[in-house]
């Protein structure tokens, strides 16, 4: 019987340590390309407020973008002693990302050959 109170204790250890992650781990996830399919997906990318894409930023505003992202994450991991879930994270580093000056474009892409 203990065996099998240790292995479910361990089973929703491991889950919930799954489930939670990290600042950095969805900082990551909020950038790039993500195929849904193999031709069919979407880039995402930080933009300074106003502009519509992040292309035509400077070599300093990517500088600039790459430390506002890294202050939010380090903000928001020293602000939250329970790890929120994947989607409040998510939400939370936009929300810091805005105060900085910086918001998500999200582009669908269709690729073709």
């Amino acid at each position: 019987m203990r065996k099998i109170l240790l292995l479910s204790f361990l089973t929703v250890l491991l889950f919930g340590c799954k489930t939670t992650g990290t600042y950095e781990q969805t900082s990551l996830e909020l950038t790039g390309l993500e195929l849904i399919e193999p031709h069919w997906g979407y880039h995402k990318s930080w933009a300074p407020l106003g502009s519509k894409d992040g292309y035509d930023m400077t070599d300093a505003q990517k500088e600039q973008q790459i430390k506002s992202l890294n202050q939010c994450v380090k903000k928001l991991k020293n602000s939250h002693t329970n790890k929120p879930t994947h989607a409040l994270r998510s939400v939370q580093l936009i929300s810091c990302m805005e105060s900085f000056g910086w918001h998500l474009v999200v582009e669908e892409l269709f690729i073709t050959t």
